[in-house]
């Protein structure tokens, strides 16, 4: 891989901030970022009441509010907002936002640095239970998306760190991909002035708004200038000028006017007549069998095979949209499959390109220690074995490659050299990382979600599932009885050796054998405190316990095998007497009982997770079977993958990590809701890649 993926994590930085007087100022845009007097007033003015947001939010009838903010900046309209949605929730008719969510999206390329923020947000205290919860889970300050979720408040931070153009251009494809398209509510205009900031003020951008708003859509912004208003005129916007705040004579609102019909008409006007191949994706288009929207009423049933690490993280993210969740495993218990393992450690995988294969690993790595952060202290203590890992490397280049990228994209905090050990072994420390019991991880996802909202059926068998009308219908077989209920959508989460893969359509995988191993040692547990990871890893437990892991073998041994065991243990000492540590004799090594776990991992051919819907394998050979070879008309593209059934699977070793934000991107999926991955990292998971990487195979694309 090139470096045009760290070219494109260059575009985004922090912002260059010079304290004035308590001020943040921008040297890059020579201008302050709000006022010293009434900033809170003034975004008030311009961006809530200009937007008519309280308003808005107790009339209408939907469940989900989408606010989009261009600049997000010291974050102060996003704190503005997100407090005053609390306070209507807190109000006597706070039955009016029961079940409604609000979903901002922030778009931005020069975001603060942690220390700046926490200096800044000092001056807004009656904020500082919002600013407190985001300082919290402050992202890194990459390019790409950083969803945050604020449950506790309904509320939900999707920051996106990227040029605008970037931004919007990916928000639209997003919403163009949709069979119920995103579309945004409210729009805040907030950049730094046209002639400071000509990026923002673009006549594409506007184009871009409008592609992404809907008939009664708001805008608001401080800038009355021509720059500003006859684009947004041009667009379908109507401007009405209101006055502006303190000395500002007057600023600017605007509603959307155009019909879905009228979009639909400029859309086709401006689109060429044939899919341009190389820039379009159409066979990643996507379709659902209910319009179901997040916190909404309606309690739309899913079917999810598989109760392991997949299954769980996807019905905790789906109850907490509402969705009513039954849950099936073949299994006598929860996690008994690859996801059964004692212990699971999590890292990032990172490249020193950071591919995009390593972009989603940290937008994995951070969600998940985003979850493990807000766990009470028992919590904690029940699913946390360990605290930090050191990652041995295979020599000190790939060590320096990894601490540069560390240093370059500010990642300090999360990636620093070990120096732990007194050897000439090159180490990565981790300090975040955890190591984690699988099975009780499992049994809290589910734990955390309402009892009426779940049904666990273990030890069952599902025989099929079929389409009837809009509806799936999952056949089932316990030990004593058959049993069909109908669902609006089923997901398969299951792993490897399971009947239901080739019905779901998953290809361009391999299955691989995992065995753990169980030993005792007082020598080690001296010397060791916590986790290690080469070839394998060393996880210490209670009671000088060590569990280690894990073989990948291609062999089918439903027993613990004595070979892989002695094997592992026979790699292991000869690492631990590389760094310096006690070792075991080959003695010992061979007196060891044969105690651990078995599981298998089924692995995608790329190492990436298979989430999203099953592909329409026909319908795609139909339109593509040609691909590269004739001109396809745009009208006649459709979507792609089969309504209501979905594919959650293929987490190879990296269950722990992947299973959160791979979870998040399907409910995503399934609800036609703003993603926390990108296109490009979302397309990357997207079961039909394999299929269309054949059909382009003989072609250059």
């Amino acid at each position: 891989m090139s470096s045009a993926q760290l070219e494109k994590f260059n575009l985004v930085k922090p912002a260059e901030i010079e304290w004035q007087n308590g001020l943040p100022f921008s040297t890059e845009f020579n201008d302050v970022y709000f006022s010293v007097h009434g900033a809170v007033e003034e975004s008030q003015h311009v961006f809530i009441e200009g937007n008519r947001l309280v308003e808005d939010w107790n009339n209408k009838e939907q469940n989900q509010f989408v606010v989009a903010e261009l600049g997000f900046g010291s974050s102060l309209n996003f704190l503005n907002t997100a407090n005053q949605w609390i306070l209507q929730q807190e109000q006597t008719a706070s039955h009016l936002l029961k079940n409604k969510h609000l979903h901002y999206i922030a778009i931005e390329k020069r975001p603060f640095s942690i220390a700046d923020y926490k200096k800044m947000v000092e001056r807004w205290p009656q904020f500082s239970h919002i600013s407190q919860a985001l300082i919290n889970h402050y992202p890194s300050l990459t390019y790409g998306r950083h969803q945050i979720t604020f449950s506790q408040w309904d509320l939900t931070l999707t920051l996106i760190l990227m040029p605008i153009d970037h931004a919007l251009d990916d928000l639209v494809k997003e919403s163009e991909s949709q069979q119920n398209k995103i579309k945004v509510d409210h729009w805040f205009l907030d950049g730094f002035a046209p002639t400071k900031n000509t990026s923002m003020w673009r006549d594409e951008n506007a184009k871009k708004i409008a592609a992404i708003s809907k008939p009664g859509t708001r805008l608001a912004t401080y800038s009355v200038a021509r720059s500003v208003k006859q684009p947004l005129k041009d667009v379908g916007f109507k401007i009405n000028k209101r006055k502006g705040f303190a000395k500002k004579r007057e600023m600017l609102t605007a509603v959307f006017e155009q019909s879905d019909e009228d979009q639909n008409k400029v859309q086709e006007q401006t689109q060429s007549t044939y899919i341009n191949i190389k820039y379009e994706k159409p066979w990643f288009n996507l379709s659902q069998t209910t319009s179901f929207s997040p916190s909404g009423k309606q309690q739309a049933k899913v079917a999810i095979i598989g109760t392991g690490i997949a299954g769980s993280s996807t019905a905790y993210t789906l109850s907490k949209l509402g969705f009513q969740c039954d849950l099936y495993d073949k299994n006598k218990n929860i996690a008994e499959g690859a996801s059964g393992a004692a212990a699971g450690i999590f890292h990032p995988q990172l490249t020193s390109d950071m591919n995009e294969s390593s972009q989603f690993n940290w937008l994995a790595y951070m969600t998940l220690l985003r979850f493990l952060s807000e766990l009470t202290e028992q919590e904690k203590k029940d699913v946390i074995l360990s605290q930090g890992v050191d990652r041995f490397v295979e020599n000190e280049l790939v060590t320096d490659k990894l601490l540069k990228l560390s240093e370059q994209l500010n990642f300090q905090q999360w990636i620093k050299e070990s120096n732990n050990f007194p050897s000439d072994r090159c180490a990565i420390s981790f300090p975040h990382s955890a190591i984690i019991d699988m099975k009780m991880f499992c049994r809290l996802l589910l734990k955390k979600i309402p009892k009426e909202q779940l049904i666990i059926t273990t030890d069952c068998e599902i025989l099929d599932v079929n389409k009837e009308d809009n509806h799936w219908i999952v056949q089932s077989k316990n030990q004593t009885q058959l049993q069909t209920k109908k669902y609006s959508h089923v997901i398969f989460c299951g792993g490897a050796n399971s009947k239901l893969l080739e019905k779901f359509d998953i290809t361009s995988t391999h299955i691989t054998r995992g065995q753990t191993c169980l030993f005792e040692s007082q020598k080690l547990s001296v010397k060791i405190r916590h986790a290690l990871c080469e070839q394998v890893y060393l996880v210490p437990r209670d009671n000088h316990q060590f569990q280690l892991g894990t073989t990948f073998e291609s062999f089918i041994d439903n027993q613990l095998n004595s070979s892989s065991q002695i094997d592992m243990l026979t790699r292991t000492s000869s690492f631990l007497k590389s760094i310096g540590l006690p070792y075991l004799s080959p003695n010992e090594i061979n007196s060891i009982p044969l105690k651990g776990t078995l599981g298998y991992r089924l692995h995608a051919n790329d190492r990436l997770p298979l989430v999203g819907g099953v592909p329409d394998t026909k319908k795609l050979s139909i339109d593509f079977s040609n691909l590269g070879q004739k001109r396809i008309r745009r009208e006649e593209i459709s979507h792609y993958n089969t309504a209501g059934l979905w594919i959650n699977t293929a987490y190879g070793s990296h269950g722990l990590l992947y299973s959160l934000i791979a979870s998040q991107h399907l409910a995503s999926l399934i609800t036609n809701q703003i993603s926390p991955l990108e296109n490009t990292l979302a397309n990357r998971l997207h079961p039909a890649r394999f299929f269309v990487k054949e059909l382009k195979a003989s072609v250059k694309i």
